[in-house]
């Protein structure tokens, strides 16, 4: 008897111990199989690449302009720098073209710009679009420091700004980490996080989107950066009338606009700070808002944000297109939804963001030229 029962006692903690590693490694192998965040390679995983909802575009978009780099310069991090600062514009071309050297960043907002809108606007450079959802100042100036340190090249920089990236107070979680290069971590590190990251619930959105065959989003990681809205752009072309009534309801609730977050001026302003020593053409203009968005903050806070990041940047003239797509009764044909314009607009948008540089050009005035103004208070 007291053998069978130390038999069975050795018996429980075998298969103990068989479940407990079972269950310790289905969470590593759900996140590379349904690889909500897209950080795994593509033959490991289900469904089609970079159609996620969840997809990590910090990390990705980082991660393809660093390997397209290496892949142009094998040569040290040093040797990078010297061939990119002594660089003449025209004559740099890579395995299938010129490689990315201009930048378009901001939030989500500015994800949906297509970038050859830009590279037809300033010849010789090619614009990549590293924007992302939800992005913040010191999230852009930390990825750029962490490119320009591994020598992919930053020439021209577009930074369309908006409000709510000023109160925005929500956290967020694994689909929002930046890449370690810029977040100080190590890759090994990160990758360990992600593989025990707890994804059920951005999983399962995937799994069930993939058997249903639907991608509401689809990321150009390796090619223009920006991301369409597919599931959308399907609903507007199939009835427009019925998308705008589910989007924009007409008795919708009036939104309220959070506080500023007076440390993301301080951020911005360090990032333009940067920007302007490493000599990089930078351009900023204020993005279109709708007008449920506009009412939100009100014309008193809206003026108070134009005049602050005007004064950050040293652009007294700023481009400030906040009302350019809400002036007639026809917004809500010009919108996604209340946050984002169709990208069918980027055109309008990017005449009306370069407004104030095109004027200044014809004056015979360099943008690189400018001296931040001297700083005052904010209430």
């Amino acid at each position: 008897m007291k053998a069978l029962s130390i038999g069975s006692f050795e018996s429980f903690w075998k298969a103990a111990l068989l479940t407990g590693g079972v269950a310790a490694w289905s969470l590593p192998a759900w996140n590379v199989i349904v690889n909500p965040y897209q950080i795994f390679k593509t033959e490991y995983s289900m469904g089609s690449r970079y159609t996620s909802s969840t997809t990590n575009e910090r990390y990705l978009k980082v991660e393809y302009l660093l390997r397209d780099a290496k892949e142009r310069y094998p040569d040290s991090a040093e040797a990078i720098v010297s061939t990119i600062n002594s660089e003449i514009p025209g004559q740099r071309v890579g395995k299938s073209g010129r490689q990315h050297d201009a930048f378009i960043v901001g939030s989500s907002i500015m994800g949906l710009v297509d970038p050859g809108v830009l590279n037809t606007r300033f010849p010789g450079r090619d614009f990549y679009n590293l924007a992302f959802l939800a992005a913040k100042p010191d999230e852009i100036l930390a990825t750029l420091k962490a490119l320009k340190r591994k020598g992919v090249p930053i020439k021209n920089v577009i930074y369309g700004l908006e409000p709510i990236a000023f109160t925005d107070i929500k956290s967020y979680g694994p689909a929002y980490r930046l890449h370690p290069e810029a977040g100080g971590e190590t890759k090994q590190r990160v990758i360990f996080d992600y593989l025990f990251a707890s994804s059920l619930s951005d999983g399962f959105g995937r799994l069930i989107n993939e058997v249903k065959g639907i991608h509401s989003v689809r990321y150009d990681i390796e090619d223009t950066g920006r991301y369409f809205l597919d599931r959308y752009d399907q609903e507007i072309k199939q009835d427009q009338a019925t998308f705008i009534r589910k989007q924009f309801p007409i008795n919708a609730k009036p939104a309220n606009a959070q506080p500023w977050i007076k440390s993301r001026f301080d951020d911005f302003e360090e990032l333009v700070k940067w920007l302007h020593d490493e000599k990089v053409d930078a351009s900023f203009y204020l993005n279109p808002l709708h007008p449920h968005v506009m009412k939100a903050y009100g014309d008193d806070r809206l003026e108070e944000f134009r005049k602050k990041i005007a004064e950050l940047t040293g652009q007294a003239n700023i481009s400030d297109c906040t009302h350019l797509l809400s002036t007639d009764q026809d917004a809500n044909q010009r919108f996604y939804d209340y946050k984002h314009f169709r990208d069918t607009e980027s055109e309008t948008v990017m005449n009306c963001a370069l407004s104030s540089r095109n004027e200044l050009n014809e004056r015979g005035r360099k943008t690189a030229s400018f001296t931040p103004m001297k700083r005052k208070g904010f209430s």
